[in-house]
């Protein structure tokens, strides 16, 4: 599928978001508790969802708590199978 699809499925699920669940790079790194270098740094390698309006990044809070929970369950994993 090609980027500017996938970025306009993106777009129009977020219109059916309030503004309020449209959170800031900030808005990420506060609620990751990361420097704000480290979330920039993690969107760029495209390991936390998100998407550019002009030059800024943007993220649906569904979609980084679904991240989140999605890491959660990796990690979990990794420590039932990794050796002691």
């Amino acid at each position: 599928m090609e980027k500017n699809t996938v970025f306009s499925q993106y777009a129009i699920y977020l219109m059916g978001q309030n503004m309020s669940d449209i959170w800031t790079i900030k808005d990420v790194a506060s609620y990751l508790k990361l420097t704000e270098k480290t979330a920039y740094r993690l969107v760029a390698e495209g390991e936390i969802p998100g998407f550019k309006v002009g030059g800024s990044w943007r993220f649906s809070k569904d979609e980084v708590e679904k991240w989140v929970t999605e890491q959660a369950k990796k990690n979990k994993k990794f420590l039932r199978e990794s050796p002691k």
